[in-house]
């Protein structure tokens, strides 16, 4: 089969942010893998300079909703995706050009696979690395590939410009959760994890931009309080009714959330005891972390 005749679908949300969308689109266009329709969701922006910017690329579809969250913008575009496969880009992001052609070729090669994802490297405000790169540290490379769902739940996800999925991942019960308003990659990707084998390719196929700004949802630490507890019950909603899985669960998560607080909220730290961590997890994630 020629790799190119699959069709890839690239979803790049945005929402009232421009600075960077257009250097975002460019590197999906750039793309050495030619076969992506390009999808610019904006999530109700009140100014739709993403409109015009769109218009410059032939390739570029672009897509108006009501605001819903990042979750639901994704989702927009999940259900709207002509691809096998999908890809997502935060418009203050983008990817290396050879990104889409590498992944394509082990989802072709490895049926077993349904999501390949990498590292990234980090880029300043203006688009210059930092030098610093965020991925597997050399030991636990071999952790990130096949089923990781046990040595990733509470303690890693994959970077959000990096993975490339195969649409059939996506069903009513394993969707970004609209609920969720920050931190609902990381349910999203460890509730897969559960379900889908992954591949790591240690390799930094996207820039992920760091910079100062209040209104950015990854440097809101405390919004990602309590995310736990949602985690945990959407496990459930997905089918998972063993009760010795679903304590393996709520342990990992809790030891998680603990950790989680006590960085966020240092003058008020919390110290569960052995008692309540072993014998009253899902208690504790219910009633522990409430701000």
């Amino acid at each position: 089969m020629d790799s190119n005749s699959i069709l890839v679908t690239a979803i790049i949300t945005t929402y009232n942010r421009t600075d960077y969308l257009e250097k975002a689109i460019q590197s999906v266009v750039n793309q050495s893998y030619s076969n992506i329709e390009v999808l610019v969701i904006d999530d109700g922006s009140k100014v739709n300079d993403a409109k015009s910017i769109c218009a410059k690329f032939l390739s570029c579809n672009y897509i108006y909703k009501e605001n819903g969250g990042l979750s639901s913008t994704r989702n927009f575009g999940i259900n709207i995706a002509k691809g096998e496969f999908v890809a997502f880009l935060d418009d203050d992001d983008f990817w290396e050009s050879s990104k889409i052609e590498k992944q394509v070729k082990i989802l072709l090669e490895n049926p077993a696979i349904d999501c390949v994802h990498s590292s990234a490297a980090v880029v300043d405000e203006n688009g210059k690395l930092t030098g610093e790169i965020i991925g597997a540290a050399q030991n636990k490379i071999h952790k990130r590939s096949g089923y990781v769902f046990w040595n990733a739940l509470g303690s890693w996800v994959v970077k959000s410009p990096t993975p490339l999925i195969r649409k059939k991942v996506f069903q009513p019960d394993l969707m970004f959760d609209e609920n969720i308003k920050v931190g609902e990659d990381v349910d999203f990707y460890q509730r897969m994890f559960y379900r889908h084998k992954v591949f790591y390719i240690n390799e930094p196929l996207a820039f992920y931009r760091q910079y100062e700004d209040e209104n950015r949802l990854s440097v809101q630490l405390e919004k990602y309080i309590g995310i736990e507890k949602k985690m945990y019950l959407n496990f459930i909603k997905m089918g998972i009714n063993n009760p010795f899985i679903l304590y393996r669960i709520a342990l990992r998560l809790l030891k998680s959330a603990e950790k989680k607080w006590n960085q966020v909220f240092l003058l008020k730290p919390i110290s569960i005891s052995k008692f309540d961590f072993y014998f009253r997890p899902v208690y504790c994630l219910k009633n522990y972390f409430n701000t």
